[in-house]
């Protein structure tokens, strides 16, 4: 299957000169998994991560008989540009048709540039490309570490956090988790390490169950 591939960068359009034998495409559902009391291991899917695209091309130095019309036969052109998107941390946008299924039209940022050369065809390059899809933040974000992962959630101004005076208790409830009882009592789920701090009967926050009374520190 013959691909065309562009790059959009500014106000210049690449196009590849040689067009690579695959372009691969990924996406992964993230899926957090708990032990639920007498039903064993139970799985929740989260988000979906952004999708990824690779593929390696051949940049020739000089023109060749099977190179695309109109692209240029200069290897250093295409790299520089790519690494240049890459150090400026700016999204590029990446065509890609093949006249058959749905074209791939989209923002990315360049994640990884390989470059290999040789011996023999000196001047002409090999890149590898890495490209993650890309998608900008709406609103301001703070990174949130929970037991499992580093995720991503709104922040939360502390004006609107309710007042904690004194310690209380809380009884698990079948449905809670650490994360919902920190957001109850503190208005900010992130705070359930205060919780598990002041129980030292948590041994593992993802494995609460029904009936433990935990202490909420103020």
């Amino acid at each position: 299957m013959s691909y065309s591939v562009y790059f959009k960068y500014g106000s210049k359009k690449y196009k590849l000169p040689v067009n690579p034998e695959e372009i691969k495409r990924s996406r992964e559902l993230n899926i957090e998994t708990y032990q639920v009391l007498e039903e064993g291991q139970v799985s929740i899917p989260s988000y979906c991560s952004l999708e990824e695209y690779s593929f390696e091309a051949e940049f020739p130095s000089q023109d060749v008989n099977y190179m695309e019309p109109g692209a240029e036969a200069d290897a250093d052109y295409y790299e520089k540009m790519f690494r240049k998107a890459q150090k400026n941390k700016k999204p590029i946008r990446f065509i890609a048709s093949n006249d058959i299924s749905d074209d791939i039209s989209v923002k990315v940022l360049v994640k990884s540039v390989e470059v290999v050369e040789k011996a023999g065809e000196e001047g002409d390059k090999y890149i590898s490309l890495t490209l993650t899809e890309y998608k900008g933040a709406g609103k301001r974000y703070v990174a949130i570490q929970t037991p499992d992962a580093t995720v991503k959630q709104e922040e939360t101004p502390l004006a609107e956090n309710p007042a904690v005076t004194a310690n209380k208790t809380h009884t698990v409830q079948s449905g809670d988790t650490l994360w919902g009882i920190a957001k109850k009592y503190y208005g900010n789920g992130s705070q359930y390490q205060k919780i598990v701090s002041a129980n030292p009967s948590i041994k593992n926050p993802n494995l609460i169950y029904p009936g433990q009374v935990f202490t909420i520190p103020s």
